[in-house]
């Protein structure tokens, strides 16, 4: 049981969109100081997602920032499946 449920987790991987990220951030007029604010994520760390530096986050941190600038997480990631 326990292995399905590591396989599931395993099976799709979330890829944040550094160029969607900057582009809604900026949209709606949000400096990465004031998104930091509301994430409470480091100001470094939200600049290397954006430009790409930062790979796999994790679900939890693509969700907070998705949240915090109130869009979809699908709107700032690529979900990608092993090959």
């Amino acid at each position: 049981m326990l292995a399905s449920r590591e396989l599931t987790c395993q099976s799709l991987h979330v890829t944040p969109n550094g160029d969607a990220i900057r582009a809604i951030r900026t949209a709606k007029q949000l400096s990465i100081r004031a998104l930091a604010l509301r994430t409470g994520l480091n100001r470094g760390y939200l600049s290397r997602l954006e430009r790409g530096l930062i790979a796999h986050p994790g679900e939890s941190k693509v969700a907070l920032i998705a949240a915090a600038m109130q869009v979809s997480t699908s709107a700032i990631t690529h979900k990608e499946t092993p090959t």
